[in-house]
């Protein structure tokens, strides 16, 4: 497992497709076993934090795009790697859920004013995300073009 580079990066993505799909209509039980599997594979792997890096990213992915399918099975696959890593590896991982809870708050709050009661009126949805910066992993910009 370890002779491979690229084990970090497949563990990774077969996290965030547990979490997109694989964990759909799996009972708890199920989940947390697992969930144990994937901490078992990790914690026999030498490219740790090339996975933690890994897994930010799908993790931002799933975040942003509300793709993933139990908060609660996210927070246990916290819980786990925060037993295995410790606490400031898992901090930033913690903050993002936080932000994403916070954006949401805001944005329903900003809803509720006339403000966006008129934006909302002119037939634009709109919606905002605030993120910690150096918490969420650096993505590539992508190119706005306005018709």
């Amino acid at each position: 497992m370890n002779k491979c580079a690229l084990t970090p990066h497949f563990i990774a993505s077969y996290c965030d497709n547990e979490f997109k799909k694989g964990l759909k209509g799996v009972n708890e039980t199920e989940t947390g076993a697992r969930l144990d599997a994937i901490i078992r594979l990790f914690c026999c792997l030498h490219g740790r934090d090339i996975f933690i890096k890994s897994y930010t990213q799908h993790l931002s992915s799933r975040l942003l795009n509300k793709t993933s399918l139990s908060k609660e099975a996210e927070e246990l696959m916290l819980q786990k790697l925060k037993v295995e890593c410790g606490h400031n590896t898992v901090n930033k991982l913690a903050s993002m859920f936080n932000d994403i809870a916070l954006s949401k708050d805001l944005n329903s709050d900003f809803k509720k004013t006339s403000q966006a009661r008129s934006i909302q009126e002119s037939g634009v949805e709109f919606n905002a995300e605030i993120l910690t910066n150096g918490h969420w992993p650096e993505q590539p910009q992508a190119a706005c073009t306005l018709p």
